[in-house]
């Protein structure tokens, strides 16, 4: 006698069941997953893009880093560029050192455009801001003022980034202290 081997018309149903309630499991994990990438990679630009800004400031002459506290002393945000600092005393003419640093406020314009996404190298930061803030190391001058005070020996510069994501506003921050070497300081 024969026996048949095979799956019956249920077996096949109901492994057809279990199967379809784990693919539908892992495709729930999807959306999720996507999620954690973009938000990842909007960390890591934001890191990036304050990063650059800070070696952008420190690779300046250290007499030339008060001036990022932008005009009002309270330093200078990309959705601000009216406060970024002028080219006085040093006029933009090429060659003269370091007097066409702010011509036309590149690096600060640079990074503003970086940070809010008007610039063609890649994909935005959310509602992406930052700020630049310098001011005494031990004793910041109250409510802004100007950067620092006559006796600032070191200087502390924040650099900030912030960006919307679907939990929230998020930001990353750099700081870090130079010595200052300003007419006025120490």
């Amino acid at each position: 006698m024969k026996t048949q081997a095979g799956l019956t018309l249920i077996e096949v149903l109901i492994a057809a069941v279990v199967l379809g309630v784990a693919i539908l499991g892992v495709a729930g994990a999807f959306p999720s997953a996507f999620r954690q990438v973009t938000d990842g990679g909007q960390m890591s630009k934001a890191t990036g893009l304050a990063h650059q800004m800070m070696e952008d400031i420190r690779s300046d002459p250290p007499y030339y880093i008060p001036r990022y506290a932008g005009k009002n002393g309270l330093g200078v945000a990309t959705d601000g560029p009216n406060n970024f600092p002028d080219d006085a005393p040093w006029s933009c003419t090429a060659g003269i050192l370091w007097g066409d640093q702010f011509c036309g406020n590149t690096k600060l314009t640079r990074w503003a455009q970086d940070v809010t996404g008007d610039s063609k190298d890649g994909r935005p930061l959310a509602s992406g801001r930052g700020t630049v803030t310098v001011a005494d190391h031990e004793n910041p001058v109250p409510a802004g003022g100007g950067a620092v005070a006559a006796s600032t020996v070191m200087l502390r510069i924040t650099v900030t980034v912030s960006w919307e994501q679907m939990t929230g506003r998020r930001q990353v921050q750099f700081v870090s202290t130079v010595p200052c070497a300003r007419q006025g300081c120490g």
